[in-house]
């Protein structure tokens, strides 16, 4: 696989692809890339933010037993 992340100055721009997909089929896909995303200090809060909204999600299960018969009843 091939990453390559530039930034285009003119409107038909030239990509060089090495020499392992002469000859195969290869799908280009072409999306920008937001700036938010590409700075870490926007990642570390974008994680602390997740990982605070997932811990408001637990629930204690220290109490639970699987009941099997329990479950395949009808």
């Amino acid at each position: 696989m091939l990453r390559q992340v530039f930034i285009p100055s003119a409107s038909n721009p030239i990509f060089v692809l090495p020499e392992i997909y002469y000859g195969k089929k290869i799908m280009v896909t072409v999306s920008a890339i937001d700036e938010k995303i590409d700075n870490p200090t926007y990642n570390l809060a974008m994680a602390r933010e997740a990982r605070a909204f997932f811990n408001s999600l637990q629930c204690d299960m220290s109490g639970f037993k699987f009941n099997r018969e329990e479950a395949n009843e009808r």
